[in-house]
């Protein structure tokens, strides 16, 4: 997608808060050089300059930027921790680490020539998410009463030919535990997971990410629906989901409620949300009386959360916290082949630390070791 600056409604933000190229530099924290070869179009911002760009003069992407659409642009899947908004300004730096992704596609082996198929029609109904649910899980080789392991679902996100990039984006609640990016120019998908997130969420994360795999058709907020609904019978079935409802009904209390529940999450690995919200799904579809427990059982999880390491220690413990284990971690691990790939394209190309900086989404001295490693 070929792209420049709405330099009108640029200029006139600019002029409305009193700023010149030189202040304007100065509140981005990029040479005026820079910015002035913004304005004449000989170059155009990077991802994360961009979202300073349109923060600092309180435009939206769609006023900070005029694009010809010349090729497919990337179609983006996420989510904001918590209640906070994803706004556009975000949503579009998600698709221009989309347009950096599709520079690694050459390089990346094409060793099937068969497409992973993903569902026909899917929709947010109950009865058709549980019935993907129990196929995924026979897919597996697992019954409605087995737990998920964390290799059964990397293996299976795997087969649709995903590239997983983990990354670390530390646990500050403006931002998302995954990134879903396909680009359908190449037909690639490439997930970024977040290691920095509690053990129990990034279960529900990794099923969530199978979510939209299989139902690229859907966007929006109706393809987060169904990812969510999807990870919920995935990891708690409607079997699991109806003998815990039966039990957590004969209890009397609350507060022995939130310990049954506690105990089902402990004994799976997985979120006492992601517990609670299929029981009482599964309770709303039969028309059976809902279990309320809002909003103790999110302080609940948060105490829970606060007992185990988050993935990342988990991963790295006893081990040196460093590029190169990173690096062989995210194969060895998660059987991703991303940093394999990146390291051809740099050999190939003369880019800087700062192409890794935009496309991990990650700090300048960070990239900077990942780029000495990969060129060395």
């Amino acid at each position: 997608m070929e792209k420049q600056l709405n330099m009108r409604r640029i200029s006139s933000a600019m002029e409305g808060q009193g700023l010149n190229q030189a202040g304007l530099s100065k509140e981005i924290g990029v040479s005026r050089t820079i910015v002035s070869a913004w304005f004449k179009g000989q170059k155009f911002p990077r991802p994360d300059k961009l979202l300073k760009l349109g923060l600092t003069l309180g435009l939206s992407f769609q006023n900070l930027v005029l694009k010809s659409a010349t090729i497919q642009e990337p179609v983006i899947a996420f989510r904001k921790k918590g209640a906070r908004k994803t706004k556009d300004i975000h949503l579009n730096q998600a698709k221009e680490m989309g347009q950096l992704l599709g520079l690694l596609v050459p390089y990346i082996s094409n060793d099937r020539i068969f497409q992973p198929p993903a569902l026909k029609k899917p929709t947010l109904e109950y009865q058709f998410i549980q019935k993907v649910a129990t196929r995924v899980r026979e897919e597996i080789g697992l019954n409605n009463e087995d737990p998920i392991k964390f290799e059964q679902l990397i293996r299976k996100i795997n087969e649709f030919e995903v590239c997983l990039i983990p990354v670390f984006h530390g646990n500050k609640e403006n931002h998302e535990n995954a990134l879903h990016i396909f680009l359908p120019s190449s037909n690639t998908t490439w997930i970024y997971l977040n290691l920095d997130t509690n053990i129990h969420d990034f279960k529900f994360w990794m099923a969530h990410e199978l979510g939209h795999v299989l139902s690229p058709s859907l966007t929006g907020e109706t393809g987060e629906d169904f990812a969510d609904t999807f990870a919920q019978s995935l990891l708690f079935s409607e079997d699991q989901a109806e003998k815990a409802y039966k039990k957590l009904k004969r209890l009397r209390s609350n507060k022995n409620r939130l310990k049954k529940i506690v105990e089902i999450s402990k004994d799976l690995t997985i979120s006492p949300i992601t517990v609670y919200k299929a029981v009482n799904n599964f309770a709303f579809e039969y028309d059976y009386g809902e279990i309320l427990l809002e909003p103790e059982i999110y302080v609940t999880a948060a105490r829970l959360n606060k007992k185990y390491l988050n993935v990342s220690d988990t991963l790295f413990k006893g081990k040196s916290l460093n590029v190169c284990n990173y690096i062989k971690m995210t194969e060895s691990v998660f059987n991703s082949k991303f940093f394999d790939i990146l390291k051809m394209f740099l050999s190939e190309n003369d880019k800087s630390a700062g192409f890794i900086q935009s496309i991990l989404d990650t700090s300048i001295l960070d990239a900077k070791e990942i780029h000495a490693e990969l060129v060395k």
